[in-house]
């Protein structure tokens, strides 16, 4: 999918337009990676392999400094990604349940 340089944007409705097609892409990513969230189930079997805390520390960890390494604010990344792993792991558990 390309997308064009922000400097190329002449225009609010071009830089707004950019902003959607990005996101819409960013979207289409976490529905990607959401499928493999769905088949690491298959190699848990049990609350504490889901819950894999010191895992999930080192996961939100590193998104953390990939963003502040790529000039984000590395506290939102944090926060996002907190709330996307807390998400996965509901998730999971859910599958679990159903699998038993």
């Amino acid at each position: 999918m390309g997308f064009k340089n922000p400097k190329e944007c002449t225009s609010l409705e071009e830089v707004r337009a950019e902003i959607d097609k990005i996101d819409e892409y960013i979207i289409s990513l976490f529905s990607e990676r959401h499928k493999y969230v769905e088949e690491i189930v298959r190699f848990k079997h049990d609350k504490e392999a889901i819950i894999a805390q010191e895992r999930k520390d080192h996961v939100i960890l590193q998104r953390k400094e990939w963003a502040a390494e790529k000039g984000l604010n590395a506290e939102t990344f944090e926060k996002i990604y907190t709330l996307l792993v807390d998400s996965n792991i509901k998730h999971e558990l859910e599958l679990l349940k159903s699998k038993k």
